[in-house]
């Protein structure tokens, strides 16, 4: 059948209107597939993520935040509804302009008075099973928007930073080289010999594949296996054997002539060494990497991004190798970590990981919250609009749980308590499971690094921050018995290479083939290709598939423990109103006093003005001593009217509200409900005094007793007012601003 040419009239100008991202036809609709079944590698992200950002611009915007050594971007799709959100600076008009033609802070988009998730991968190069974590949990994002009620409500309400690949020039040459590179590139002449990055690694054979090359070396710590002639067997420490003895080495050669293989390549500093928290040792010795703190240009692109984007309460980095999640510190022991943050992380989502996983947990983390309410329970409710808690069923086979133990309980000198509940909390209160740990080495009171990313995120930052090294091959290969004899290593391997032989028809692994190396002599170039070993990365396909379901199930789950600030009343009642009045100005002689009426003002109201801030979400809009942090603030409620019309009698422009709880019980805390007892007994207090005592003593009295003027800070409501004489019809609104929980706005109705 022949197709008919159509004219382009109205109805396709509509068509490539919907289909450009103005109106979803179908918002559940997946524009741009996505595909598990190979790695995307750096090339095939950054085209990923602008088509996304062409197919659903309504929802996302593409930024680009810095750029590699080797020019590579770095790249970060924000996701949320861009016709949603407010910020302050909307609203509060700048009264000291900078000098003319001198541009004045650039404002603030509105997703930045939204409350973010902040989600990264590639930070190693060589760990790009985070990359497409990453993309994995855009796509859940974008194509369940407007068909998933949820997902929905946080692009509405909340902002999802999420950088797919923090070290372009790593990942770039780990996938598409094939050259592992965990660390960023950098051009410097590493072997002193005047010629900068001239010896990596090489493809001898030119078939475009980097593997291994194998020859025989009567020094050499392998033999080939009996079972399997394509593996290599390593030989234990001082292990004799009448085998041929080989030595493999990466594919390369001495391209400088210094008899010396790949020692002068691209790769350069680790970039997670590289933050500015913990970097110096004790001593004040450098321990970090690079020549100093942020010097390299992945980590300085992530700290001017955080330091511009003041939102972010979540902060996850995707990493690879291991099979299980870190929380801070890396650099310092738990006695760092407040309290009410370590009942947050590990009572709270430590216990929900875990459930995810389908693992056991300290049975201490089943503690009761303060105010009845059990934290399992609470934690139920919440995970309830996602998840029952039950481990996702793996696609094919049966596969082990991962090996936990038992967790007996940890009482030791120094375990802390948390609140006035007295539950006791971190790393000395009980074992922690090996899915969910701190990176800290308690029991020889070391370090694990220095310059890390996530004791930044929440040293200096204030960011519930994570890293999870996504991938255990001994566990997580979908169908994999269980390992127990002496030969469990090689039989492992043994299993993992017929699997990549039934499901992947052998591509990634290459047959061992006769080679004449230049330097070593003969010999064979051959096994796996570097992207494909398993050993760091999840195989693409099932293995992969399984992996970012649970984790994109987990970042889904966090980002509804988000805060989210509301104003869920204003009220405003004129006390006083006059058809006219008269400026005045006062002047002093002495003990006199001389008033002078100025000029005629029109009528005037003195109106007293409510408002009533409720957290909504789960979590508090600061982590602990967040607000105390350099760059960050209180929360804050303003009155704006007009600024030449509207006189402050009781209550300033603007308002601290402190800190405001969220709904979420956290054990061993008070209960997050209510705004306190502080505003009645104040009121009690003041209904108690004697009339006609000056301002200037009430004020003082106020003080001594502990007492102001703004709200009490406790709980996860704030109740505030103002007492205001304003000129005339003028318009006046509240705005409450938190800078992690969300900015709001509500217009005041005057009657």
């Amino acid at each position: 059948m022949m197709s008919r040419p159509v004219r382009r009239g109205w109805g396709a100008i509509l068509l490539a209107f919907l289909l450009s991202g103005g109106i979803a036809p179908d918002a559940g609709a997946q524009r741009v597939p996505i595909s598990i079944d190979d790695y995307h590698g750096y090339t095939g992200t950054q085209e990923y993520l602008q088509q996304i950002a062409r197919a659903y611009r309504g929802i996302t915007e593409l930024i680009e935040i810095g750029e590699s050594n080797m020019g590579r971007k770095i790249s970060v799709l924000v996701i949320s509804n861009m016709e949603t959100g407010t910020t302050i600076d909307a609203h509060v008009e700048l009264r000291n302009m900078r000098r003319e033609n001198v541009q004045n802070v650039t404002p603030m988009k509105p997703y930045q008075g939204k409350p973010g998730q902040w989600i990264d991968g590639g930070t190693h190069g060589n760990e790009y099973t985070g990359t497409e974590v990453c993309l994995y949990i855009i796509d859940k994002l974008v194509t369940g928007y407007g068909s998933d009620s949820q997902i929905t409500d946080l692009i509405d309400n909340c902002v999802f930073y999420i950088c797919p690949i923090v070290n372009p020039d790593g990942v770039y040459n780990s996938v598409e080289v094939g050259i592992p590179q965990r660390q960023n590139s950098m051009m410097i002449d590493d072997d002193d010999d005047g010629a900068i990055n001239e010896d990596g690694p090489d493809d001898l054979n030119g078939d475009g594949k980097l593997t291994s090359f194998r020859y025989p070396d009567p020094e050499g710590q392998y033999v080939i296996d009996d079972e399997d002639p394509r593996l290599m067997v390593r030989l234990g420490r001082n292990e004799e054997t009448t085998k041929q003895r080989y030595s493999v080495i990466r594919e390369d050669r001495d391209n400088d002539g210094d008899g010396r293989r790949g020692e002068d390549g691209e790769r350069g500093i680790d970039v997670n060494r590289n933050f500015p928290e913990g970097w110096y040792g004790d001593d004040n010795e450098q321990r970090g990497s690079g020549y100093y703190a942020a010097s390299a240009p992945e980590s300085r692109a992530i700290l001017e991004f955080f330091t511009n984007h003041t939102n972010i309460l979540h902060a996850q980095s995707f990493h690879t190798s291991g099979g299980f999640t870190y929380r801070p510190f890396a650099r310092w022991p738990d006695s760092r970590i407040a309290n009410k943050d370590l009942a947050v992380y590990d009572l709270i989502m430590g216990k929900k990981y875990c459930q995810l996983l389908g693992v056991e947990y300290p049975e201490e983390w089943d503690v009761e919250a303060a105010g009845g309410a059990g934290a399992g329970a609470g934690q139920r409710a919440v995970g309830a609009r996602r998840t029952t808690g039950q481990a996702p069923a793996r696609p094919t086979g049966q596969v082990p749980t991962r090996p936990t133990g038992q967790f007996p309980a940890r009482q030791q000198a120094g375990a802390r308590q948390a609140g006035a509940r007295g539950v006791s909390v971190g790393s000395s209160a009980y074992e922690m499971p090996r899915q969910w740990r701190h990176p800290y080495n308690d029991s020889s009171d070391r370090p694990y690094g220095y310059g890390i990313f996530i004791d930044w995120a929440y040293g200096q930052y204030g960011a519930y921050s994570m890293t999870t090294e996504l991938w255990n091959r001994s566990v997580d290969f979908p169908g994999m018995p269980e390992f127990n004899t002496a030969d469990a290593r090689i039989d492992q391997e043994r299993w993992i290479l017929q699997y990549q032989d039934d499901n992947f028809g052998g591509r990634f692994f290459m047959p061992w083939t006769r080679y004449r190396h230049p330097d070593l002599g003969q010999g064979e170039l051959g096994g796996w290709i570097a992207p494909y070993s398993a050993s760091n990365n999840a195989f693409p396909g099932e293995a992969l598939r399984h992996v970012c379901d649970v984790h994109w199930q987990f970042e889904l789950w966090k980002a509804t423990l988000l805060p989210r600030v509301v104003i869920t009343d204003v009220s405003a009642e004129v006390l006083y109103e006059t058809g006219s009045a008269s400026a005045g100005e006062v002047t002093y002689s002495g003990d006199t006093a001389t008033i002078r009426r100025g000029e005629r003002m029109g009528g005037v109201k003195v109106v007293l003005v409510k408002a009533t801030i409720e957290n909504q979400g789960q979590l508090a809009t600061h982590i602990a001593e967040g607000a105390r942090l350099a760059g960050n603030r209180q929360d804050a409620v303003w009155l704006l009217g007009d600024r030449d019309r509207t006189t402050y009698l009781q209550g300033g422009v603007w308002q601290r509200l402190g800190t405001i709880d969220g709904a979420l019980a956290i054990p061993g805390f008070p209960s997050a409900g209510g705004a306190g007892a502080g505003g009645a007994e104040r009121a009690q207090m003041m209904a108690n005094l004697p009339p006609g005592i000056p301002p200037e003593m009430l004020q003082q009295f106020m003080q001594s007793m502990g007492m102001s003027d703004e709200p009490a800070a406790a709980g996860n409501v704030r109740e505030v007012e103002w007492l205001v004489a304003i000129e005339g019809n003028v318009p006046l609104k509240v705005i409450v601003t938190s800078q992690k929980g969300g900015t709001q706005v509500r217009d005041v109705p005057i009657r």
